[in-house]
C-alpha cells in the first residue's frame, strides 16, 4: 500500500513537472512563465523531501531536462561467461548489484551507449549483438522513482579489453549464476528481468520483448 501511495505521489509530481517544463518551453507571457517556474520549484521541494535528498541535487537534475517532457532511456547489457553466468557490477552509489549500464548520452544510439557503459564499468570491449527487450519501467517491479524511463536490454558479446574489478563508478564486477544472484539495485534491474531475459536469449528466439 505504501509503495502504491508513493508511486501515486511520484506520478503526480512528474505530471506537474512535465506541465511546467512544456509551459516554460512554449509560453511567451512573463506571468505564465513565472507560474510555471513556481510549479517547478514547488515540485522540486516536494520531490527532495519524498526522496530524502538535498534539494540542490534534485534541482540540478530537473534543470537538466528542457523542452518537451518525454521519458528517459536507460540501457543495460546482458553478458555471459562460458558457463552461462551473467556479468554484474556493484554500484558505488548504493553498493548493490546490477547489469552494466546507465542513461543514454546525447548524440549516442542506445546500442552505442550500452557498449560505452560496459567499457566504463567493466573495462571490457563488447559488441551489442541485438536488442533483447524494451521495457517501460512503470510496468515492472521497480521501486517508485522519478524520472519515468524506458529500459533497453542488449545481448552483448566480449570482443576485447580486460575485466576490471573496480572502476570510478563501481566497487566490484563478477559473474553470477542466474539462479544465485546477489542483492540487486532494484531501481536498475530486477531478478525477474535477468532470469526471463536470459531464458529468452537461450531459447534462440530473436523477437524483441516489450512493455
Amino acid at each position: 500500500m505504501k509503495n502504491e501511495i508513493t508511486q501515486d505521489i511520484l506520478n503526480y509530481i512528474e505530471t506537474v513537472l512535465g506541465v511546467a517544463q512544456i509551459g516554460l518551453t512554449y509560453s511567451k507571457n512573463e506571468f505564465d512563465i513565472g507560474r510555471f517556474i513556481d510549479l517547478r520549484n514547488l515540485s522540486t521541494e516536494l520531490l527532495a523531501k519524498l526522496e530524502n535528498v538535498d534539494i540542490k541535487k534534485t534541482a540540478s537534475w530537473i534543470a537538466y531536462d528542457k523542452h518537451y517532457a518525454t521519458p528517459k532511456v536507460d540501457v543495460r547489457a546482458l553478458m555471459y561467461d562460458h558457463s552461462g553466468k551473467v556479468l554484474l557490477v556493484q554500484e558505488k552509489s548504493d553498493r548493490l548489484w546490477t547489469l552494466p549500464g546507465g542513461w543514454c548520452d546525447m548524440g549516442e544510439s542506445p546500442a552505442v551507449s550500452a557498449v560505452r557503459e560496459v567499457a566504463e564499468e567493466t573495462g571490457l570491449k563488447v559488441d551489442a549483438v541485438r536488442l533483447v527487450a524494451l521495457f517501460d519501467k512503470l510496468k515492472h517491479e521497480h521501486p517508485p522513482q522519478i524520472p519515468h524511463a524506458y529500459k533497453c536490454f542488449f545481448f552483448c558479446k566480449e570482443s576485447g579489453g580486460q575485466l576490471l574489478r573496480v572502476t570510478n563508478e563501481t566497487l566490484d564486477c563478477q559473474y553470477f549464476a542466474v539462479d544465485e544472484l546477489p542483492r540487486l539495485s532494484l531501481h536498475r534491474v530486477t531478478a525477474n528481468q535477468i532470469v526471463s531475459l536470459t531464458e529468452h536469449i537461450l531459447s534462440g528466439r530473436e523477437n524483441c520483448l516489450f512493455d
